[in-house]
């Protein structure tokens, strides 16, 4: 089965509930401080958006450690 980048990068995107939940969290440990919605919502798409990208990628291979010598 052949995956496009398009397909990747869309499965990569949030929810608008998780975004919700993530700026409410947010908004709660900055001191629940009116008029920030903007800045809590962008940064709670990232920081999902962040994780999720990070949580889709294969682990890499890495090489064995050499025996100091």
């Amino acid at each position: 089965m052949k995956i496009n980048a398009s397909h990747a990068i869309a499965s990569a995107e949030p929810t608008e509930g998780q975004i919700q939940h993530q700026a409410y969290m947010l908004w709660q440990a900055g001191g629940c401080q009116e008029g920030r919605e903007l800045d809590d919502w962008l940064h709670a798409r990232e920081l999902l958006r962040h994780r999720q990208g990070h949580a889709n990628q294969k682990p890499q291979a890495r090489a064995p450690k050499r025996a100091a010598q």
